[in-house]
C-alpha cells in the first residue's frame, strides 16, 4: 500500500515529511492556483505602509486583502531582518545560557521579552546583521556557531503573513563568554530613542519558568522556542 509520506510528497511544493490529515492543498485540487494579482497602496508612513492586495483564490474568486509592509522592504528572496539566539559558553562548564532583550513596545502598551532582533542592512548578509545587531543591543560579541549538525542561518521565515510581508532569518550565534569583551557589563550601542534591559537565562532550566513567570509579556517566537525546547527535554527523558 502507498504511504502516506509518498502520497503528500507527490504534491508539487509538498516536504516529503508531512501528510495532508484534511482539507484541501491549493496544488493539487484546485482548479486555479491561488494567486496576486495587484498590491495598491492605501496611505504610508515613515516606516509603515498600507496596502490592499487584490488577489484570485483557489475557487478562481477574486477578493482583497489589506496588509503592512515596511518601507524598507527589499527583494522577496531578502529577509527584513534577523532574530539573534544566542548561546553563551564558558570553558569548564556545562551550562548553556542565552541573552534576551526586555523593552516597551508601544502597539501593546507594555513592556515584552524578546530574542535581540534588528533590520538587516542593505548589501548585508543576515549573520554579519545578526553580530551587528547583537553588539548593539547586548554589547556582547558573538561569532559563527560550529556546535551546531546543520545550518546556523535559517531560510528566509514569515512572521505574521495574515497582517504583514514581513520576514526575517534566525541565526544562532555562539558568546565565548571567556572573551575579556564579554565580561562585566559590555556596553551597548543603542539608537536615540531605544531603551533595552539585557537580561541572562539558563536554556535548560530557566527559560520557560521565567519566561512564565515574568510580567512582560514575551514575543511568540522566543515563546515557542522555549515550549519546544522543554517539549524536548521530556521526551528525551522518558
Amino acid at each position: 500500500r502507498e504511504s502516506m509520506q509518498s502520497k503528500s510528497s507527490s504534491v508539487p511544493g509538498a516536504l516529503p515529511e508531512f501528510s495532508n490529515l484534511h482539507g484541501t492543498s491549493t496544488r493539487s485540487v484546485a482548479s486555479v492556483a491561488p494567486r496576486n494579482n495587484s498590491i495598491n497602496q492605501v496611505a504610508t508612513t515613515r516606516f509603515l505602509e498600507l496596502k490592499t492586495i487584490d488577489y484570485t483564490d483557489q475557487n478562481g474568486v477574486e477578493r482583497k486583502w489589506d496588509m503592512a509592509s515596511r518601507t524598507t522592504k527589499g527583494s522577496g528572496d531578502i529577509a527584513d531582518a534577523v532574530i539573534i539566539i544566542p548561546l553563551l559558553r564558558t570553558s569548564g562548564s556545562n551550562k548553556t545560557e542565552t541573552l534576551l532583550v526586555e523593552q516597551y513596545r508601544p502597539p501593546v502598551g507594555r513592556d515584552t521579552i524578546e530574542f535581540p532582533a534588528g533590520l538587516i542592512d542593505k548589501d548585508e548578509d543576515p549573520e554579519t546583521a545578526a553580530m551587528r545587531e547583537l553588539r548593539e543591543e547586548t554589547g556582547f560579541i558573538g561569532s559563527k556557531c560550529t556546535i551546531l549538525s546543520g545550518p546556523s542561518v535559517s531560510r528566509v521565515l514569515c512572521m505574521s503573513p495574515g497582517l504583514c510581508d514581513e520576514t526575517v532569518n534566525c541565526v544562532v550565534v555562539e558568546v565565548d563568554m571567556d572573551n575579556p569583551a564579554n565580561q562585566g557589563t559590555p556596553k551597548t550601542e543603542l539608537d536615540e530613542g531605544e531603551f533595552c534591559v539585557v537580561k541572562k537565562v539558563e536554556l535548560k532550566k530557566g527559560l520557560k519558568r521565567a519566561l512564565d513567570n515574568g510580567q512582560t509579556m514575551p514575543f511568540a517566537g522566543l515563546y515557542m522556542f522555549a515550549m519546544g525546547l522543554e517539549v524536548g527535554l521530556r521526551m528525551r527523558e522518558k
